[in-house]
């Protein structure tokens, strides 16, 4: 076979293989792991007993397809049992992957917007969830674009293992950063009903922030005790074993409840944190209120609160500032279903088939502040306006006159208005069948097919529509009822009079009439068809002469087709070409081979020596070149106390189905730093460095370019690039792990990553494209700066010009470095139990990324915050776990220690890569974020036979996050003043639970 002229025929991929209680302790010992029940420290036998879900026979092991019982992780692997899950008290199962240190935590269930689309990801090592594979049983679980973690069964998780490194030639593309794959327990055999509610209470005891808040008339303050964020979750799974155990058939479902969350009740976030060099403010709204605003060419005015028909001069702004942020939420109120079936049947050695279907719906409900603003005319002879109101419009015009581009704003929040609602529907199926066997001795094949979608559903709701808004604003009396001057000229008879001159006095009837609901759907799909026949040939005398065993080997094939398809309703077309109806699709066949080279046992300083190597060619049909990665690996131990491992992987991304063929759309916000106002203020922009950006020399001498609009400059943001080339990466790791026969239980392990990815595809934001084009004028991002030819503003309606775009590229360089270190001990403590000590940390070396090769390399590790870094990425973060496992009622009590390193404000960083390119901002608040150390507890009891109750508390001390000015988070205010990923965004936690087995 010449994979170089396209002769791929795809043969399968093995995922399991049996081995022995022995071997599963061993690879458990070899593992970096989460708790010390991942090193063999198993539950006593009486509550394995008591727990029928934790009977388990097959052990998968992640990263490798080669079937040997003394199979040896080469590259650092962190695994979590059910009972650490547990004792996390997660329902969500990526809260328990965000905490890990190799984590950086992007998606969970608190956030804002569309941007958090309610699917849950996995983001390994800084690089992108987009980089980390997630496999279910060793199979693709998703389209690694389209992850969503909540289709995972957690009530029959076994365990969840965390591969480090490149695994692309195992798995192939997306593995780049690292797999991550959940062990099902596929021999469940019995009855168990889960039944759990969770709440968060918190002390609102941030004296800075209340006493900021306090400050502003219409911004109240929250109670000082909460108790919020209610959450049921019952889920059900049941089995049996039949045919004297060589079939199975299971089925689970899983329900939950979510109650809201929202940012005014927590004295933090109830208003967005403004920054100066030297103190922390409120961000008052002055624009939107509540009883509405009018703006003239000449003068601006507040609707009166007090419900009468006059205006007050916006002078009087600090009556009339608004929060417009306080109604959005930390958590979604959400309902999830999830529900699957296993089975699997084997006839005899030679055949074994298995099949499973899971499926899950999720309804998330987001209400944002209804914040609306519009230019209108106003006619002179408004029924509405009342005598002074229309002399202060029209003056002596009054009655005749007609005021032309007026600015109206609102807050949607008056009698019969809804604000803006986003439901957002998350729908996954997948289903896996497969057959496998022994062909004959020492010889095995898997072969398998699985079909997934992903729908993701949209809705904005309650949007108004500006055409019908005008026509309601317009308004004309018919014998003494102010009627719409559409319905009299019956060019819209549905229209209905708006009273925008008097604080809540718009007719309830009104909104029906104006909202508009705008949908669009992402739908993804995969089809993945895998073989692969893995063998010994020791058994043929292939074999070292010094080694004990022969070379094992693994080849197969892999065919998967992936699609995306994005559809529009006519609203959401219409409305200045938001989305359109897109897609595309792509194909790719792959071959692979592995194997594994026992060189060496048992002799002088050579305990053992172990290579492997593996290879794998791709055939992308949107793509000219062929890929190729392979991988290096050896463990070498001198004695039976120490091992040493390395592994060297070559891999490859080619770009994804989203990254390929996403629309884009556009949103409004920033200012032009061109334009008249911006060229009026210190330290403007040079005319060189506008002229970067499109300003002809008449334009920045005469400063003619007029401001963008109240909502900002437009901007474009998402949308595929069907040009984008394959990324290219390299992963080496090196490490030793210490398990000292004199000291049993204990193992100490560190481990070195380095991962290095060039032409990694990455997204250039507008904000950035327009800043570092006014900086650098390189074509590279001026390329995405469209001024209109004529007036050069950039908030314009046009199709091709007139706003700053954003765009898929492939870009430069990203480097990670880190240390990995693990210590763990189990032993017992005689008639009082077991203790099981565990901790993993990671000390991170580099977070390095440059986006294109003329601009400076930013390293964030240690740093936080714009205007370069974004998340903290603190350089040292471990978790530590105590269990004591009683010889009482087989209860345990579990004591969890989560410690993030303190960070340093980017913006005053010495680095002009960091700093932004003009030196230290000289910012003397928050120029460093200190250390937190957050302190979990959990206990479980069997309550009667077959019952046990379990209790966690996370965030014992309701430790309360950081505050952060929202632009320092992510460049926007579209967050709650913290990263809420990273820390605990809502005090503390408390999720009790019941399960019962039968």
């Amino acid at each position: 076979m010449n994979p170089r002229r396209g002769v791929f025929k795809m043969l399968g991929q093995s995922r399991h293989f049996k081995i022995g209680l022995m071997a599963s302790i061993a690879l458990s010992t070899l593992a970096l792991s989460q708790t010390a029940q991942a090193h063999g420290a198993d539950t006593p036998a009486t509550e394995a007993a008591a727990d029928k879900s934790t009977t388990v026979d097959t052990v998968i092991v992640t990263g490798t397809r080669i079937r040997r019982p003394n199979a040896q992780s080469a590259a650092p692997i962190v695994s979590m049992d059910k009972q650490e899950l547990q004792f996390q008290g997660v329902v969500n199962i990526e809260d328990a992957l965000n905490r890990l240190p190799q984590v950086r935590a992007d998606n969970n269930q608190f956030g804002a917007g569309f941007d958090n689309g309610g699917q849950a990801k996995v983001n390994l090592r800084r690089l992108g969830n987009q980089r980390t594979l997630v496999l279910l049983d060793g199979e693709r679980l998703l389209p690694v674009q389209a992850i969503d973690l909540n289709i995972v069964p957690v009530a029959l998780i076994s365990r969840v293992d965390v591969l480090s490194g490149g695994a692309s030639s195992t798995y192939g593309s997306d593995a780049v950063a690292g797999v991550v794959n959940f062990v099902l327990n596929k021999k469940f055999d019995g009855v168990q009903i889960n039944s759990s509610y969770s709440f968060y209470q918190h002390t609102n005891d941030n004296i800075a922030m209340r006493s900021l808040i306090s400050q502003y008339p219409n911004f109240p303050v929250p109670a000082q005790h909460v108790t919020d964020g209610g959450r049921w979750n019952i889920n059900f799974a049941a089995g049996k074993n039949f045919a004297d155990g060589d079939g199975n058939i299971s089925i689970f479902a899983d329900y939950r409840d979510q109650n809201a969350v929202k940012w005014r009740e927590r004295d933090y976030s109830s208003c967005r944190v403004a920054n100066t060099t030297t103190a922390l403010s409120c961000a008052v709204n002055t624009a939107y209120t509540p009883w509405g605003r009018l703006d003239t060419a000449s003068n601006g005015y507040y609707i009166n609160k007090d419900g009468t028909q006059s205006f007050v001069s916006t002078a009087n702004a600090a009556d009339y500032g608004s929060n417009t942020r306080k109604d959005w939420n930390f958590i979604r109120a959400d309902k999830r279903f999830t529900g699957g079936l296993f089975a699997n049947y084997r006839f005899n050695d030679a055949f074994e088939v298995y099949s499973n279907l899971l499926v899950m719906r999720d309804v998330s409900i987001e209400q944002q502040s209804g914040a609306f603003d519009q230019d209108v005319s106003i006619n002179c002879n408004n029924p509405f306006l009342s005598a002074s109101q229309a002399q202060s419009l029209c003056g002596g015009a009054a009655g005749s006159s007609t005021v032309v581009g007026a600015h109206y704003y609102l807050l949607q929040e008056g009698p019969g208005s809804t604000p803006v609602r986003n439901r957002i529907v998350n729908a996954d199926y997948r289903v896996s069948a497969g057959a496998k066997g022994d062909l004959f001795d020492g010889w095995h094949y898997d072969v398998n097919f699985i079909a997934s979608r992903v729908e993701n559903t949209l809705s904005d709701r309650n949007e108004i529509n500006s055409t019908r808004f005008a026509n309601a604003v317009n308004a004309v009396n018919v014998n003494g009822t102010p009627t719409c001057q559409s319905v009299v000229d019956k060019t819209d008879t549905n229209c209905v009079a708006a009273n925008i001159f008097q604080a809540n006095k718009i007719d309830p009837k009104v909104y029906p009439y104006i909202y508009d609901n705008y949908r669009w759907t992402n739908v993804v799909e995969q089809r993945d068809v895998t073989a692969n026949i893995a063998g010994d040939l020791g058994q043929y005398g292939i074999k070292s002469p010094w080694a004990n065993e022969g070379v094992a080997v693994a080849l197969g094939g892999e065919y998967r087709r992936e699609s995306l398809k994005v559809v529009a309703d006519q609203a959401t077309v219409d409305y200045e070409g938001w989305f359109s109806t897109t897609g595309g699709h792509y194909g790719v066949k792959e071959v692979y081979g592995e194997a594994q080279l026992p060189i060496a046992n048992d002799l002088p300083l050579v305990k053992s020596l172990v290579f492997n190597t593996g290879g794998r060619a791709s055939k992308y049909d949107n793509q000219k070149k062929e890929l190729y990665t392979y991988k290096v690996e050896g463990l070498y131990r001198p004695i039976s106390d120490v091992l040493v491992r390395f592994s060297y992987n070559t891999a490859a991304r080619a770009p994804n189905i989203s990254e390929l063929y996403s629309p884009r759309n556009f949103s409004y916000n920033g200012v032009d730093p061109c334009s008249t106002t911006s060229l009026s203020q210190p330290g403007a922009a040079t005319a060189a460095q506008c002229a970067n950006t499109g300003v002809t020399a008449a334009q920045y001498a005469n400063k003619s370019i007029q401001d963008c609009g109240p909502n900002g400059c437009r901007r474009y943001a998402g949308g595929g690039n069907i040009n984008l080339l394959p990324e290219k990466a390299i992963t080496q790791t090196l490490g030793l792990v210490y398990t000292p026969a004199a000291v049993p239980g204990l193992l100490i392990s560190i481990d070195h990553v380095d991962i290095k990815i060039k032409d990694f595809i990455g997204y250039i934001d507008a904000n950035v494209a327009l800043s570092n084009c006014l900086t650098t004028g390189l074509q590279y991002y001026c390329r995405f700066v469209k001024r209109d030819p004529t007036t050069g503003r950039l908030d314009g309606t046009s199709a091709t010009n007139g706003f700053i775009s954003g765009g898929t590229e492939n870009t430069n360089v990203l480097n990670y470095k880190a240390d990995d270190f693990q210590v763990s001990y189990n032993f017992d403590i005689g008639k009082y139990g077991r203790m099981d000590l565990s901790m993993i940390g990671t000390l991170l070396i580099d977070s390095m990324g440059q986006d294109s090769p003329t601009t400076p390399v930013q390293d964030c590790a240690g740093y936080y915050g714009q205007p370069s870094c974004y998340a903290p990425a603190p350089k040292w973060a471990h978790n530590a776990r105590a269990t004591w496992s009683t010889p009482w009622r087989n209860s345990n009590i579990s004591l969890a220690w989560r410690y993030i390193g303190d960070t340093k404000l980017s913006a005053n960083s010495t680095d002009d890569a960091l700093n932004g390119g003009a030196g230290p901002q000289g910012y003397k608040i928050l120029t460093k974020m200190k250390a937190y150390s957050y302190f979990d507890l959990a206990a479980s009891v069997m309550v009667i036979k077959d019952m046990t109750a379990r209790i966690a508390i996370n965030n014992v001390l309701d430790k309360s996050p950081p505050v952060v000015p929202a632009t320092f988070v992510d460049g926007t205010t579209n967050n709650p003043n913290t990263y809420t990923g990273l820390y605990d965004p809502l005090g503390r936690a408390v999720n009790i639970s019941l399960q019962y087995n039968f």
